[in-house]
């Protein structure tokens, strides 16, 4: 009898020791997390769109648009693979059809009603507190947010070499104030900004390419987000909306 409670202590203890490392684990990694910037690699070329995401500077694709074609896909193997393929597609095909049925037979439960619950008046203060929330949860992600590696090479183009003109002198007027504007909110690197007229040949000369590096530290918008909340639980701003 002694044995066999010191065995389940030694498994109880090697249980609790494995999860203790596990949520140790997930600690370590939601504090890297908060604290390692996360970045996004953009890329807009030969329109095609390709994000990359990751942290540390360390990006992997994850979105590209439009998605390229796939490969096509193998012959099925034929012999007794192919046949243990085909029975096992067929036995899930089946068991889903049996839980679909089997769902469809049970009678549906009658939903208690509930007293509708009398929700918080909208008041003056409760507005200011939102716009105040809102600012501060704005002002945090703006800090945050980071735009470097920026690289854009653009081409103008027209019907004929004197509308090319026209449209380059446009962007010229409206891309650098609005560059001007946008760098009082983000922050903005540049590598590189070339905007170069392109005539309108059969094979347009200069290929267009958009890139840039997006990062932001979670930490400081988390502890903005947690001020906001608590400053809706004080002035009861949460009892509006739950």
């Amino acid at each position: 009898m002694v044995m066999v409670l010191s065995a389940v202590g030694a498994c109880l203890l090697f249980v609790l020791k494995v999860v203790g490392i596990l949520l140790l684990i997930i600690l370590v990694l939601a504090a890297l997390l908060l604290l390692c910037p996360f970045c996004a690699d953009v890329c807009w070329q030969n329109d095609t769109l390709t994000v990359k995401a990751g942290a540390l500077g360390i990006t992997f694709p994850v979105f590209q648009y439009p998605k390229p074609e796939p490969p096509a896909q193998p012959e099925e193997s034929k012999g007794f693979t192919g046949r243990l393929k085909a029975k096992f597609r067929a036995w899930r095909a089946e068991r889903k059809r049996k839980k679909a049925e089997k769902k469809a037979a049970q009678p549906a439960k009658p939903k208690a009603e509930k007293p509708p619950r009398q929700k918080a008046k909208l008041t003056l203060d409760v507005i200011c507190t939102m716009l105040r929330g809102v600012g501060t949860l704005l002002r945090a992600v703006f800090g945050a947010i980071r735009f470097t590696k920026i690289s854009v090479c653009f081409g103008v183009r027209g019907d004929d070499p004197a509308a090319a003109a026209r449209n380059y002198g446009k962007l010229q007027a409206w891309l650098y104030p609005t560059l001007g504007m946008l760098d009082h909110f983000f922050f903005l690197e540049f590598d590189q900004l070339r905007v170069l007229p392109d005539f309108g040949s059969a094979q347009p000369t200069v290929q267009d390419k958009v890139s840039f590096r997006v990062s932001a530290q979670a930490l400081f918008i988390v502890i903005a987000a947690v001020r906001v909340l608590y400053e809706f639980w004080r002035k009861k701003v949460l009892d509006i909306f739950i």
